[in-house]
């Protein structure tokens, strides 16, 4: 019978290592050591966050969904689930995030 799937090498005790499993089952070698897990994580929380805000100013609901992207990606940076690259590019979508808030406070508050 063929196996769909590896089996895992050891126990699987605790959340980390069962996060590991699932990203090396979802893990192409063309995208590194790192699979698509904690980039799909990352995706979900963005999107989530920022249809969650939308009640207000656009400007503000990407500036709390790319801080809690931020925030996820240095959690899934120190599990190991991201790369270098992946949390370099969420540092700068926050940096713009950043950006855009301080343009808006500037047009509220100067009328520039």
């Amino acid at each position: 019978m063929a196996v769909p799937f590896q089996y895992p090498d050891n126990n699987i005790t605790g959340i980390v290592s069962f996060l590991q499993y699932v990203n090396d089952l979802t893990a192409v070698p063309a995208i590194g050591d790192t699979g698509f897990l904690g980039v799909v994580i990352l995706i979900i929380v963005g999107f989530v966050s920022f249809l969650s805000t939308k009640a207000y100013s656009f400007e503000r609901a990407f500036g709390f969904s790319g801080f809690i992207t931020l925030i996820t990606a240095i959690f899934l940076r120190f599990l190991n689930l991201i790369d270098d690259v992946i949390f370099f590019f969420v540092i700068v979508i926050f940096i713009g995030s950043v950006v855009l808030l301080l343009r808006e406070r500037n047009v509220e508050e100067f009328g520039v």
